[in-house]
């Protein structure tokens, strides 16, 4: 249903979008977990406003991703702990194009997102190079007079499709994340969120967008602790503390055993 949703909005290339005010690296998150209804009734509220990312045809795309943590999971235990300076890195891989990059995502003041990207060769996706490990460090010390830990391994596999819906004039931005799957625990432990979810994510300047104040006038709150990377550990780790994470994957995911990673 959600590449049906977006056949319905005009469409914004690449270049535009990234060359625009929603490109937004330095940013305010609002995540949602809806129904695929719910998603309709806000695309159909962003008919006017907003276009849909298209790349060569295609206006839903797949994202191979894996994350990377400490042995001990440091990076995932500052956010259960909602530490102020916490970090995500990873490496993603776009599956239309084959495309590659290396991510590092901060928790900046006043709860902001500031997220750096590097480009990665694909052969390199799961895996960490020196080059990786040199922007993560450059990055760290001068976001947080720190260094990552240095015992950092692959964490968690990840795998969804994407709609992006963005407001250039705005300056804001909408993913719809759907089809998304976990994998990398112990024993081949793994989840999928359940049929017929979706997750949103409003990013926009202030935290204000447009698609916030309709999901507001549609009854749904954004959805705490909503994190894809503790969402999947929590989900392939169960004997590791995740309780700011345990309603939303008790009410919107189904766990599964699978080949370890």
């Amino acid at each position: 249903m959600p590449w049906a949703i977006a056949e319905r909005f005009d469409t914004v290339g690449l270049a535009e979008l990234e060359g625009s005010g929603a490109a937004l690296l330095d940013r305010v998150d609002r995540k949602y977990v809806v129904p695929v209804e719910t998603f309709a009734a806000l695309a159909e509220r962003l008919v006017a406003s907003h276009r849909v990312l298209e790349i060569g045809g295609v206006r839903t795309f797949g994202y191979a991703t894996t994350y990377y943590d400490t042995l001990g999971l440091d990076a995932y235990r500052d956010h259960v702990q909602r530490r102020r300076r916490r970090y995500k890195c990873r490496s993603r891989r776009y599956e239309e194009s084959g495309l590659c990059a290396f991510e590092l995502k901060l928790k900046g003041a006043r709860g902001r997102t500031l997220k750096y990207r590097m480009p990665y060769e694909d052969e390199l996706h799961g895996s960490l190079s020196p080059e990786a490990i040199r922007f993560l460090h450059e990055h760290l010390l001068r976001a947080y007079a720190r260094a990552p830990g240095e015992d950092l391994v692959r964490s968690l596999d990840m795998s969804f499709r994407r709609l992006t819906l963005a407001s250039l004039e705005r300056g804001e931005r909408l993913t719809a994340d759907f089809d998304l799957a976990f994998a990398g625990g112990p024993g081949g432990a793994g989840g999928r969120l359940a049929e017929g979810a979706v997750i949103v994510e409003s990013k926009s300047l202030r935290g204000v967008a447009q698609a916030d104040r309709v999901l507001r006038e549609l009854g749904v709150r954004p959805t705490e602790s909503c994190s894809k990377y503790c969402l999947g550990i929590g989900m392939t780790r169960p004997g590791l503390p995740a309780n700011p994470f345990r309603r939303v994957l008790s009410h919107w995911f189904i766990p599964h055993v699978q080949q370890a990673m």
